[in-house]
């Protein structure tokens, strides 16, 4: 005989059934895409930093509070403090809250659709486990598959009517700041259904901000702000941004909300709506409101996104049962058939490529961050600091030293008090504050660039307006294989400061020569000499004197690579009688000179090499040697 406390639980799980397909699609995506995303990198230092005992802080000594995952940093100290590995706990813990996600949308999707259109709540959830983002994102080690499946149970619970959403807002709250505009859009849409006063939703939100009011508490304590640092660094309410949202909606639209299909579609059938309908579509468009006026998310692959999966499925399947409710049963479902085939079908092949290439981009990303860190460390004993605009692994493989973040996400200085946009200034990144004033007064050891010596973000781009930075910083780099990215490798580059920042600290370069500066460099690394020597002339006359050394001899390099070896050698000497810390002059002498067979100058640029750029001597011995055995096997 069967307890009947066992009966339930087995009709329970019989009932999710229907669920295995999609669950599966989702385990496949997961481990397809399995990585972790750089950023996460961010919330493990500070948990590394108070597992050490310097406190839950980015920098030792400095209380900034750099992360927007308080529920997840604290959830997985508790497993480190077992002694599990964090990182693993992360991505473990990721992947099974994104598969709960899963469930609750199919147990939503019934709820909403009516328990006897179980076949259409079916059609929901395949939409949602076909959804490559959310296996994307879930297993990435963030708080973005934990924080997806609080809004997913809220919702259910809202439209349940459960004082069980009290405890969901709480940890939602505790996960992101978005949690508190969640428990704000459920009294919307309570007022919006009701036109009465929300009481369940008040009641809820109330409770849950009274639970939470220690950890607001915490908060002024311990970092003496409410709000987290990021978003006075991200954040800048301006039509910039509106923008971005804008076209960050229309990419998720375009990739999984069938072009606002399922949107569009409820409001035109709107008084032959249910109610629930009507509750998943009014919180829905609230939440894409606040996607459009943040600007969207920094990270791509619709991470903002993701809490809305599921009601984006849930409206798609809705309408279609409108259109078709009238007719028979079994014809019904057959259409369901007909259509979900296309649907699923533009649910995988619409974003795929989008996701892969972020995927690869970011697993090589990671690497090259990763490689750097750790050469760094190699190479340098002394108790260095670094200024760097993607602050993640590279970080986190430099615990111990101070990392400047040259955006502002674990800075006060430059989040709060960023210098003004430069007019003139061309950029695609979101995070555009910068004081590269602050940045030269405290004088990092190290600064280094996203993409190498290009100055891309805009902090990037305004430090080369600094004559402080052009002169007291030269470049030092590695060799950096990685075949996936690059067959023949790559010099992977960090400016490393030479000589004391003296001087009154202003910029007195214009923007003009910085912009073609970065565009000669995106040619030059496209392979396009000519046009990126172009584009360097162009930098050179819109600059004072003393040129940028670095912008000199990339251009000098071109000469070389068109056939011009007497132009550059000449450049090349110019540029050492000026400054002799520049490495790749050096390097292009050095070899010049052994294959004309000068052992004693040859010599002189090897010792310099050595002082420099110890490491990489061997590596350049071996390209001379194999350029030197070419050469004698040519005829003649």
């Amino acid at each position: 005989m069967i307890p009947s406390r066992y009966k339930s639980w087995m009709k329970f799980f019989s009932e999710l059934l229907p669920v295995v397909p999609a669950l599966l699609v989702y385990v496949w995506f997961a481990y397809d895409y399995d990585f972790y995303q750089d950023d996460a990198y961010i919330s493990y230092r500070y948990i590394a930093n108070f597992l050490n005992g310097d406190g839950l802080v980015y920098n030792i000594g400095e209380r900034i509070e750099g992360y927007t995952n308080f529920g997840w940093i604290a959830y997985l100290l508790v497993w480190a403090v077992l002694g599990f590995d964090y990182l693993i706990v992360s991505k473990i813990t990721g992947f099974l809250m994104g598969a709960a996600a899963i469930v609750v949308a199919y147990l939503t999707a019934r709820m909403v659709l009516g328990g006897r259109n179980r076949w259409f709540a079916v059609a929901a959830v395949c939409l949602v486990g076909c959804n490559q983002s959310l296996a994307y994102w879930s297993p990435a080690g963030l708080e973005t598959a934990p924080f997806t499946l609080c809004v997913f149970v809220s919702l259910y619970l809202y439209l349940k009517r459960s004082r069980l959403l009290i405890c969901t807002l709480v940890y939602a709250v505790l996960l992101r700041p978005e949690g508190a505009l969640l428990a704000g859009l459920l009294i919307l849409v309570e007022y919006a259904d009701t036109r009465k006063r929300p009481d369940y939703s008040l009641v809820s939100a109330a409770a849950a901000f009274l639970l939470c009011l220690p950890f607001v508490g915490f908060k002024l304590v311990y970092y003496g702000s409410i709000l987290p640092n990021p978003f006075y660094a991200k954040t800048s309410f301006d039509l910039s941004q509106l923008s971005n949202g804008l076209e960050y909606t229309w990419r998720f639209l375009s990739h999984y909300g069938f072009f606002g299909a399922g949107l569009i579609l409820p409001l035109i059938l709107w008084w032959r709506l249910t109610r629930p309908v009507k509750t998943v579509w009014i919180f829905t468009i609230a939440y894409v409101m606040y996607i459009v006026l943040v600007g969207g998310d920094v990270l791509k692959v619709h991470r903002f996104f993701l809490p809305l999966i599921g009601c984006f499925a849930i409206l798609s399947i809705a309408s279609l049962m409108l259109l078709i409710k009238k007719l028979q049963a079994n014809t019904q479902r057959l259409i369901l058939v007909v259509v979900m085939i296309p649907l699923l079908v533009a649910t995988y092949f619409l974003p795929r490529d989008f996701v892969d290439r972020y995927n690869f981009l970011e697993i090589a990303f990671t690497k090259k961050m990763a490689f750097r860190a750790d050469r760094l460390k190699e190479s340098d004993d002394t108790d260095f600091s670094v200024a760097v605009s993607t602050i993640g692994i590279f970080g986190y493989r430099l615990i111990g030293h101070d990392i400047i973040d040259l955006l502002g996400l674990t800075d006060s200085t430059i989040a709060r008090y960023s210098e003004e946009p430069i007019e003139g200034m061309q950029t695609t990144w979101k995070e555009q504050k910068h004081n590269s004033r602050y940045l030269l007064e405290r004088g990092p050891t190290y600064i280094m660039f996203s993409t190498g010596i290009k100055p891309s973000a805009p902090a990037e781009k305004a430090l080369n307006l600094y004559p402080q930075f052009l002169r007291s910083y030269r470049t030092i780099a590695w060799y950096f294989h990685n075949k996936e990215v690059s067959p023949r490798g790559i010099l992977t580059s960090v400016f490393k400061k030479m000589r004391t920042i003296e001087g009154e600290i202003k910029p007195t370069y214009p923007v003009e020569y910085v912009e073609n500066y970065k565009i000669g460099l995106d040619h030059f690394n496209g392979g396009d000499h000519r046009t990126a020597i172009t584009y360097f002339n162009k930098a050179i006359l819109a600059s004072p004197k003393p040129y940028n050394p670095n912008l000199v001899f990339v251009k000098a390099y071109c000469h070389k690579m068109l056939g011009q070896s007497a132009l550059a050698e000449g450049i090349f000497n110019q540029l050492l009688a000026q400054d002799s810390l520049m490495y790749e002059v050096h390097k292009e002498l050095y070899m010049t000179a052994i294959m004309a067979q000068q052992p004693t100058r040859a010599q002189l640029h090897r010792r310099w090499l050595l002082d420099l750029v110890p490491w990489y001597v061997p590596r350049l011995d071996s390209i001379v040697n194999q350029a030197l055995s070419q050469h004698r096997r040519r005829p003649g």
